[in-house]
């Protein structure tokens, strides 16, 4: 129990070293505070599942935080799952790369014939990563972006791998319109030991400068397993330029798929 309990006291550490990170870095990105150069808008890899193909800007931190919930039945069990919180630190080096570090605290209950008969929670796995840039969007080439990230070993052994887990992920966005943008995914990893494919399309339409809503489709495919196919929708609020907050849920298109859930979350830029 000892190694398990001091991963745990590692990943909380870690998480609030993330926030305390975020909340200091203007003083270290922001030195130079007479050239202000103009930031692109904030633009996050949440709440949809769609990430997006746009870097954050260089020499900023953004933070994107979220709660998540998710319930499915089978037969006579239920599953509900709870990522409290969820965390992402993106770090934007060069005009072309961003380093990335997520961690999650999850809970995990399964109840069968109405009887709870497992109950999990901790940190992991600790993720950690990079999205480069490949090249701008022009006429019908859509902007585009590939994205590596690794789970490690790390945090409660029930959320966290055996070993270190790749995810290889291909970012695309076209702009139909001034208000009409298509994000599409197409990614492929390893689960459990088990090659993973996966994918996913969002279409999001800006109604005004502060306010954008999306619809989604997501599925994926592990080795041995049947595919899942889900749907999803959400909105998003610009509070200020470098200040999100966001909500969205998702239901299930077959039977492999978990029944529903929902979100919501907080995103956030330094400097601003």
């Amino acid at each position: 129990m000892q190694p398990v309990f001091t991963q745990t006291i590692v990943l909380k550490v870690l998480l609030l070293s993330l926030v305390a990170l975020l909340l200091i870095s203007s003083d270290g990105f922001g030195q130079n505070r007479d050239a202000k150069p103009e930031q692109p808008p904030l633009e996050t890899d949440r709440p949809d599942q769609a990430d997006a193909a746009a870097i954050v800007p260089a020499r900023t931190l953004q933070l994107e935080t979220g709660l998540y919930f998710e319930k499915d039945r089978a037969e006579n069990t239920t599953l509900h799952y709870t990522a409290y919180p969820t965390a992402l630190l993106r770090a934007g080096i060069l005009d072309w790369l961003e380093l990335r570090v997520e961690a999650t605290y999850q809970q995990l209950n399964i109840e069968a014939d109405q009887e709870q008969r497992l109950k999990e929670k901790g940190f992991g796995p600790l993720t950690v990563g990079t999205k480069i840039k490949l090249w701008e969007e022009q006429g019908l080439r859509p902007q585009a972006a590939f994205m590596t990230m690794v789970d490690l070993p790390v945090g409660d052994k029930t959320f966290s791998p055996e070993n270190p887990e790749p995810h290889l992920r291909l970012l695309l966005k076209n702009s139909l319109t001034d208000k009409l943008d298509l994000n599409y995914n197409l990614a492929y990893g390893w689960q459990d030991g088990d090659p993973l494919k996966s994918y996913a399309v969002s279409l999001g339409a800006a109604l005004s400068d502060k306010v954008t809503v999306y619809g989604e489709v997501f599925g994926e495919k592990q080795k041995g397993e049947k595919a899942s196919h889900s749907a999803d929708a959400g909105i998003l609020f610009l509070i200020s330029p470098t200040l999100q907050v966001d909500a969205g849920a998702g239901i299930a298109l077959n039977k492999y798929a978990p029944d529903y859930f929902v979100t919501t979350g907080v995103s956030i830029r330094v400097p601003r």
